[in-house]
């Protein structure tokens, strides 16, 4: 008896054992959702008053070069300097005026020119939006005070270079049979009568009068894509539904 009930945990344990390892497997087959982590960085925003009336150049830290984008009058809209683009939407609110923005490049700080003075935003990393920004604050009122102009300030790296790649084309007429060969960068047509074309990826078709027979020539085994999760399901469903099935095998006989 006891020599049973000890063979019976044996197979429970077994069971269980084989039912976490399938779970296991199951959940480590979807990579793109299991133990997935947002590595994107938030910017860090920090604000400062500013007397008088500096530019971006002026607002630069030490060994930095920022080119200043100058908006003004300050109004709800888009607006474009060289490869910088910016939103930016006003809002009237009880504590004064405030704008959000956005753009297409990274932008080092923005300075709300406003009294006085005024508030440099500075972002760490650089920052392609923010909301809710504004003036120094009007201690007559205790109130924002208008919005003079807005400078954003981005690093002058900030232009894209843009390169283009040809591939070769030969042409080939003859009145005789040819031959053709084809290299993965270049593209190869002969004419025999008819029209032979051929693809970088190795397709040939051919018209012989007017009509036209498709060849697929060998171009390399194309890379495969998708991921290969197939066997981990798999494995992971036999484990647990075997593990599933010794465990209720053995309650049953428990029960006996």
């Amino acid at each position: 008896m006891q020599e049973r009930s000890s063979s019976q945990r044996g197979r429970l344990a077994l069971g269980l054992g084989a039912m976490v390892a399938g779970g296991a497997l199951l959940v480590g087959a979807f990579p793109g959702y299991a133990g997935a982590t947002n590595t994107q960085t938030e910017p860090t925003t920090s604000s400062s008053v500013v007397a008088g009336n500096p530019t971006c150049g002026d607002l630069a830290p030490e060994g930095a070069e920022w080119v200043e984008f100058k908006i003004e009058p300050v109004e709800s809209g888009t607006y474009t300097q060289g490869p910088l683009t910016v939103t930016i939407d006003v809002t009237e609110t009880d504590d004064g005026p405030v704008f959000d923005w956005e753009s297409n490049i990274g932008v080092d700080a923005v300075f709300v020119k406003g009294g006085p003075g005024g508030l440099l935003y500075v972002y760490d990393p650089e920052s392609t939006g923010d909301t809710g920004l504004h003036a120094p604050v009007n201690p007559q009122n205790d109130k924002f005070y208008g919005l003079s102009h807005l400078s954003f300030c981005y690093d002058v790296d900030q232009a894209t270079t843009t390169s283009t790649t040809e591939k070769d084309t030969t042409t080939t007429t003859e009145h005789e049979t040819s031959t053709t060969s084809t290299t993965e960068m270049d593209t190869t047509t002969t004419t025999e009568h008819g029209t032979t074309s051929t693809t970088a990826a190795g397709e040939t078709s051919t018209t012989l009068l007017g009509g036209t027979t498709p060849t697929t020539q060998p171009g390399g085994e194309l890379p495969r894509t998708g991921n290969n999760s197939g066997p981990l399901l798999a494995v992971g469903a036999a484990l647990l539904c075997g593990g599933t099935a010794l465990v209720a095998a053995t309650r049953k006989l428990r029960h006996r």
